[in-house]
């Protein structure tokens, strides 16, 4: 365990005990990250506060919930709300293949570039009570292991981090995803460990939409569902100020177009970044310090992207699924100098794990060049909030078939769908845990 985990455990076991007489029972176990700093190890000074990040929390872990089974999901009651999440179990074989990978990226790009992974945790491994933690695996200890295997690559454990906002809207209930404000927590320990800028969420314009019932409809009974849908989720994403622009690309990282990044899509809220996440991106700032970086994501590294708008000069953003470039050849030829895997523990820990070697090794097709309209010269609307209720006044986005959901789904172009297409389901790090129901888990 890394001196940070212990310091942030010791914090939080200390201080309790203090909270929990503090509390009534909605509010109990919350954590007071105010003691003394000689019996809890809390810190002192301000440096050492920014470097725990301090925020609400409450131990989840060591509290009984009322809980149950639903085949591959828990449905817990914490807090007067229902939370449903998934059970988590890894594949240790997948785990070790992950950091293999990260490692031979590392080793092919040399030391020029540097090479980062952050493992999203799932709901579970923070909100999951204390009598079913027996029912699924530690993704601390396997992040910790994989982290440890790593040679020049640099592991950015969020967990601390996540888990000291915890009692915070960081992770929907009725969702397998974050929220948009853990991608932000999260994003803070990678620019930390990136030595960059990052700016305050106070730099952001919150937008919030009620009623939220996220993709956990897609694999609950009729009750269940019901049950969630009587509490739930607020959906909360935020807009940078800083002044920037998003332009699409296909699957072979071929220019389409330049539009906005969030565009609300009310009936499935978490396709508002990027339309729907499926496109390869880029996001052009007005940072001027020489960094480029990539993100290689799944569903889970779909809203973290904005929050570097005021940390790197370009954001590049690859899906592992949709993406037919080879990423290695788009590290070398768009001059990138730091590369983010920002990725779910399902995707590192299950089969999903063996398509990142095929985005490193898949054919080359000659040097890539990048065809977006050139920042300095462009008529079109900066993607900032200034401009959140205007369209983008670009010809590409005002002319034409505009690029929505069949680019890299399909390997062809078409003109906007009016509904959402047959093949948009969740990332496939779900088949595992849910295409098995109870059997696969001995229920």
């Amino acid at each position: 365990m890394n001196d940070l985990k212990k310091r942030v455990l010791a914090a939080i076991m200390a201080a309790g005990m203090l909270a929990l007489v503090a509390c009534d029972d909605k509010n109990a176990g919350e954590v007071s990250q105010v003691t003394s700093s000689e019996t809890a190890g809390v810190p002192e000074t301000d440096t050492e506060k920014e470097e725990l990040d301090i925020g609400k929390h409450k131990d989840y872990d060591k509290q009984d919930a009322k809980a149950d089974f639903f085949g591959g999901m828990i449905l817990a009651e914490q807090d007067g709300s229902k939370r449903c999440m998934e059970v988590f179990r890894a594949d240790e074989d997948s785990g070790s293949f992950y950091a293999s990978e990260l490692n031979t990226m590392k080793d092919r790009l040399g030391t020029k570039v540097e090479v980062y992974s952050m493992a999203v945790p799932t709901a579970c491994e923070l909100y999951c009570p204390a009598n079913m933690r027996a029912e699924i695996d530690s993704q601390s200890d396997i992040i910790e292991n994989i982290n440890d295997s790593f040679i020049s690559v640099k592991g950015v454990d969020v967990l601390p981090t996540l888990t000291n906002h915890n009692a915070e809207n960081i992770y929907f209930r009725t969702d397998t995803r974050w929220t948009p404000l853990g991608a932000y927590y999260a994003g803070k320990a990678f620019a930390k460990a990136a030595d960059v800028p990052y700016a305050d969420i106070s730099e952001y314009t919150p937008s919030k939409t009620v009623d939220y019932v996220g993709n956990m409809s897609l694999f609950l009974d009729y009750e269940t569902l019901e049950t969630l849908k009587t509490d739930p989720d607020e959906f909360v994403y935020y807009k940078p100020k800083a002044e920037y622009k998003t332009f699409y690309y296909d699957e072979s990282f071929e220019f389409l177009t330049e539009d906005k990044f969030f565009e609300e899509v009310p009936d499935s809220m978490y396709d508002t970044f990027s339309k729907g996440g499926f496109y390869s991106l880029k996001l052009e700032t007005k940072v001027k310090n020489g960094r480029k970086l990539i993100i290689i994501k799944d569903n889970a590294g779909t809203a973290i992207a904005p929050f570097f708008t005021s940390s790197f000069e370009e954001i590049y953003v690859v899906d592992k699924d949709y993406t037919e470039a080879n990423v290695v050849e788009m590290i070398e030829d768009f001059g990138i100098t730091d590369v983010l895997y920002c990725l779910d523990m399902f995707t590192i820990t299950t089969q999903s794990a063996y398509s990142l070697e095929t985005l490193r090794t898949q054919a080359t097709h000659g040097r890539l060049e990048d065809n977006a309209t050139d920042s300095d010269e462009s008529d079109s609307d900066k993607d900032s909030d200034s401009d959140k209720d205007t369209d983008s006044d670009s010809e590409e986005t005002t002319s034409g078939p505009q690029y929505i959901y069949d680019v890299g789904l399909n390997n062809s172009v078409g003109e906007v769908e009016e509904s959402e297409p047959e093949a948009y389901l969740p990332n496939d790090q779900y088949e595992e845990p849910y295409g098995g129901g109870e059997e696969d888990y001995g229920y």
